[in-house]
């Protein structure tokens, strides 16, 4: 027993002496010190001895060691310990133990306060530790601890940071190799400025690390569970066009809401590849948004808190009643334009809708600059995105206002904004063509882009009158240019088709249409036609 615990702390001990050899020099100093470091380690001993007992004295009565701080009832512990106590020495001293047992309080501060108070320990009670620890006496736990001191003690590993005495803390060790036992001698971390620099970086990548991970935290992506009662709806029209909506949104039920902004599905168009969105930013959780539309079509209105789409809602403006609405605009790289919806010009003559060449202003600056018509007739049309039938005779030549590669554009949107978009253009221009249906995109709105598909079909004549026609039926879909099939493919969908509310036809220049039908692809049925 007594070997077992001087091994378990002679560490320590080694490295005090050591340690304080090295501080203090003077040999009264040093014996006062080294006194310490012996009723240090009689402490240790006496609390092993206590842990080692545990189950078989006071585990029934005080539950299983977990740490002294641990006991529920101190004072029923130290009563119960001064009991054991005096059983051994009234064993050891024939009888006489009451003259040698020491307080409850003692006990108490030696077990509770020691190191943190000064705790005197008078020559009589470490008699009675030691003599409970198995000692003769105070002099014998001295003379058999000190025997140990002359042993070498090959020591390759001390963890000082878990050290017992709060003078080997923090400090650095190394072992004195040129004396005859190992002895151990303190040494200050020195400061560098390399240490400095890196404390300084770590410092800085800690911060760093910290603002983005609160970053993250404070913008990390809501759930379906915190948008289940967000609104966002427009509340009130009025007009036909101009319109002026009231659009009504709620965001009080989410967290972490820092920027609510309302994206109005209108912009400004700097050129053919530039489109700034228009947005109003808040700081109110629940607000009313007004906004004006000028001309019919679907709107997609977007609902963002902390930068996240969170809600889409798509926005009907629709026309007077199978009424065609036309205008010009200009995709000028200096600026852009758009005429105003003429109240009084429907823009039909002889049965054709033909936008005026004379109502387009003489903006063009450059090569890149074009003026273009857009014809558009927005309305509920009874047949749904994925069982549609648009036929059109459409012709646009130079000599009518018709420019650069003459494109003439079919667009047609559902109300979840699904999109069809065939361009047809003169034949040598064909790696300005285009086709979109739905989500599929078979050639975008990039110059010479969009070769991987072939639409050569899609260069025709414009100075004629040509039949074009675009069939969806189911996911699949057909576009003939006079009856001939131009391309056949299968195409996906974003969001559920539904019902068809816009169709328009875009020219580069002026344009005209002849006639248009629309039907459903199913049954056959014509749900809108007109010969103007």
């Amino acid at each position: 027993m007594q070997n077992q615990v001087c091994k378990g702390f002679n560490f320590v001990k080694d490295f005090a002496k050591g340690i304080f050899i090295s501080l203090f020099p003077a040999t009264h100093s040093f014996m006062l010190l080294k006194d310490k470091i012996y009723l240090h380690e009689l402490r240790e001993q006496f609390l092993l001895k206590v842990v080692d007992e545990w189950p078989s004295k006071w585990q029934k009565e005080f539950d299983e060691f977990s740490s002294f701080e641990a006991l529920k009832s101190k004072n029923a512990f130290l009563e119960a310990l001064l009991v054991d106590i005096e059983v051994v020495l009234h064993r050891q001293l024939n009888g006489e133990a009451k003259n040698e047992l020491f307080s409850k309080d003692f006990l108490r501060r030696f077990i509770f306060e020691y190191g943190t108070k000064e705790v005197r320990i008078q020559t009589r009670s470490r008699n009675v530790i030691a003599v409970y620890l198995g000692y003769a006496n105070w002099d014998d736990f001295q003379q058999k601890n000190n025997d140990l001191d002359r042993q070498n003690i090959h020591i390759n590993y001390v963890n000082i940071e878990e050290s017992l005495l709060p003078a080997l803390r923090k400090m650095q060790v190394i072992p004195l190799l040129d004396e005859p036992y190992t002895t151990f001698q303190a040494v200050k971390p020195r400061s560098s400025v390399s240490r400095f620099v890196f404390g300084f970086f770590w410092l800085i990548a800690l911060s760093v690390l910290c603002y983005f991970s609160f970053d993250w935290w404070q913008n990390r992506p809501f759930s379906s569970q915190e948008l289940k009662e967000v609104e966002f709806k427009v509340i009130k029209t009025v007009g036909q066009y101009p319109q002026a909506a009231r659009i009504f949104y709620d965001v009080s039920s989410l967290p972490r809401v820092q920027k609510v902004e309302v994206e109005l599905g209108v912009g400004q168009v700097f050129n053919a590849q530039k489109v700034k969105a228009f947005f109003t930013d808040s700081e109110k959780l629940i607000d009313t948004v007004a906004q004006t539309y000028f001309y019919p079509g679907i709107y997609r209105l977007v609902l963002k808190v902390n930068g996240q789409a969170i809600k889409t809602h798509h926005h009907v403006v629709y026309s007077k009643p199978s009424t065609w609405s036309s205008w010009g605009y200009g995709l000028a790289y200096e600026k852009a334009w758009a005429t105003n919806i003429s109240t009084t010009k429907d823009y039909i003559d002889n049965g054709v809708l033909h936008f005026d060449p004379q109502a387009f202003p003489n903006e063009i600056k450059g090569e890149f600059d074009y003026r273009q018509a857009l014809h558009a007739l927005t309305q509920d049309f009874g047949v749904s995105f994925d069982s549609l039938t648009i036929e059109a005779r459409l012709k646009n030549p130079e000599n009518e206002g018709g420019e650069s590669c003459y494109d003439m554009e079919i667009n047609a949107f559902d109300k979840n904004f699904n999109a069809l978009a065939v361009k047809i253009v003169q034949e040598g221009c064909t790696d300005f063509a285009q086709l979109t249906v739905g989500a599929s995109v078979f050639r975008r709105q990039t110059p010479h882009a969009g070769k991987n598909v072939d639409l050569d079909r899609f260069g025709i004549n414009h100075n004629e009158w040509n039949v074009l026609k675009i069939k969806t039926l189911g996911s699949e879909f057909w576009v003939f240019v006079n009856d001939r099939e131009a391309y056949q493919g299968h195409f996906k969908t974003k969001d559920p088709s539904t019902e068809l509310v816009d169709l328009r036809f875009l020219f580069k220049g002026a344009g005209s249409i002849d006639w248009v039908k629309v039907s459903n692809s199913y049954t056959g049925k014509v749900v809108y036609q007109t010969d103007f």
